[in-house]
């Protein structure tokens, strides 16, 4: 019997009707066909119709000959059954758009994959660091190997997608799981139901917990009168443009070679370069008044690929907010179009970091309201000239590099490297975070580095301050004293929260991961907020 990859879909419990499965649109360009007695199910697929591909009108103008007949054509399909009381979706093709992905399981074949997958035979994770911005990785190694390998941060990295060798090869070859499963098995279609009964059976189980129960750092928020709150909270904050912890992603990864951008329903044709909350704001004018959680929802996000100009409706828009939000004494955040609690653990965890890290020891002066980040450096600068140094812009980079580093945005007289960053919902702190931790790698191991660094202040600075800063900066046959530097992370930001809590969460866990890094190195770790004056 030939081996088949097939993609496997669990739908929410609830989901009781094959009708309810299905994307409505979609429906109505399709036929469907019901399966046979003994089988619970439904079959749905488009007939391909054949197109001139858009490549052709762009060669013709030099080809001798007209490319007549040149045709292309796709075909689709999906097939629903019913086991064990759920409905399983199967899909071929672009199947899955037929479906109402708001319907599909959450992270169903995560867990079959990780029930199955032997530890020591995985051959490739997905996982995405949430912040302001969010980072998905995919690493894969040239032969399977063990968790450690992969470099996965169990403290803030959020398992996607897996793909490995199962422990028992009678399921399959090899298994990768997200929301969705994928196998490669030999298998005859009408043995499907039962195959999806033994699937549904490993996705309850939790003997994933023993090698992956870190996946479970986010619960997911079951009682529907806790998400309706925090549903209505997020709207309102839409509404009056008041969602600061609030921005646009993509629920998944895609191949950025071949896209030309996105298109979200209610701001006509608009072509997105990318998902920008305060860009799709701005578009939706007045009309951001009428916002409901029905629209979030039903406005679907479209993929355009620019070889084809085909658009596949990926995701709702709400399955493409990230948002964090407070309620009850519990901090939720919103991803993928779920809800979820971070556990208390891992939040007390980040606040007893952030607790220990001190305020900068500098006194940074406070931010005009619009001022650019390069004039408020120079001003702070300025407000100090014998003790601070503007090093803003002065990118160096080091020995046998490809690109430069900024060294810092101010230097102090005591070895304070401050970098310095405006926080808004459209700009990111993991910048800020990234660069202070290879800035002071850098300066700590590349003599060369240190070099320019020094060049620098050479040319900047007056023959009367110049050696009191050239003593900042080792020369490249000295060997750095550590501990006499802090790395000082500076944002220009308003807010009325008490401590630290002006950060949102995954800015803090970010900042924790890289300042046990920067401790780790030797060098002292502060962080300050620049309040802004009218």
């Amino acid at each position: 019997m030939k081996s088949r990859r097939l993609t496997f879909y669990l739908l929410r419990e609830g989901v009781d009707r094959f009708e309810d499965a299905l994307d409505s649109e979609k429906l109505e360009h399709s036929d469907r066909i019901d399966t046979v007695d003994g089988v619970d199910g439904c079959f749905v697929f488009n007939k391909p119709r054949q197109s001139t591909p858009p490549w052709v009108s762009f060669v013709q103008p030099i080809l001798t000959e007209q490319l007549d007949g040149v045709r292309s054509a796709s075909a689709s399909a999906l097939l629903l059954l019913r086991s064990c009381d759920r409905i399983f979706a199967v899909t071929f093709g672009f199947g899955r758009t037929y479906l109402n992905l708001s319907k599909v399981e959450y992270q169903f074949g995560l867990r079959v994959a990780l029930n199955v997958i032997d530890p020591q035979q995985i051959r490739s994770l997905d996982t995405k660091t949430f912040e302001d911005l969010v980072v998905s990785t995919n690493t894969q190694v040239s032969k399977s190997a063990e968790l450690p390998t992969f470099g996965v941060d169990i403290s803030r990295d959020i398992l996607r997608s897996v793909t490995g060798q199962p422990r028992d090869n009678l399921i399959a070859t090899r298994i990768a799981g997200a929301d969705s499963l994928v196998m490669s098995l030999k298998t005859e279609v009408a043995e499907l139901p039962k195959l999806c009964g033994q699937l549904l059976d490993l996705y309850k189980s939790e003997s994933y917990k023993a090698d992956f129960g870190w996946i479970d750092q986010l619960a997911l928020v079951r009682d529907q009168e806790a998400i309706s709150a925090l549903d209505e909270l997020l709207v309102k904050q839409l509404r009056t443009e008041s969602a600061a912890t609030t921005h646009l992603a993509m629920p998944e990864p895609i191949s950025w070679e071949d896209i030309d951008g996105f298109t979200v329903a209610g701001t006509g044709a608009h072509l997105y370069v990318d998902l920008d909350l305060d860009e799709y704001l701005t578009r939706l004018g007045a009309a951001k008044n009428e916002i409901t959680l029905a629209k979030l929802k039903s406005r679907g996000v479209s993929v355009r690929f620019g070889r084809s100009g085909f658009e596949d409706k990926r995701w709702s828009l709400y399955q493409c907010l990230v948002s964090e939000q407070r309620t009850g004494g519990q901090l939720c955040v919103l991803i993928e179009g779920r809800w979820f609690i971070v556990d208390d653990s891992l939040l007390e965890e980040v606040d007893h970091f952030l607790d220990a890290v001190q305020d900068s020891r500098v006194n940074l002066i406070p931010a005009r309201r619009g001022e650019a980040e390069s004039d408020y450096n120079k001003r702070l600068a300025q407000s100090s000239p014998e003790t601070l140094l503007n090093l803003d812009a002065k990118i160096k980079r080091p020995g046998g590099a490809s690109s430069g580093i900024e060294f810092c945005d101010v230097l102090s007289d005591s070895g304070d490297l401050i970098h310095i960053k405006r926080k808004s919902r459209s700009s990111t702190l993991s910048h800020l975070f990234a660069q202070g931790i290879v800035s002071a790698t850098t300066f700590l191991n590349d003599g060369y580095f240190r070099g320019q660094v020094r060049n620098s202040i050479e040319n900047d600075t007056g023959a009367g301050d110049r050696q009191n800063w050239l003593n900042i900066v080792p020369g490249d046959d000295q060997q750095v004293e550590r501990m006499r530097y802090w790395v000082t992370f500076a944002v220009i930001a308003n807010s009325n929260r008490q401590g630290r809590d002006w950060l949102p969460f995954f800015s803090k866990l970010n900042l924790m991961q890289h300042g046990r890094n920067l401790r780790n190195l030797g060098f002292g770790v502060a962080i300050s907020r620049i309040p802004i004056e009218n």
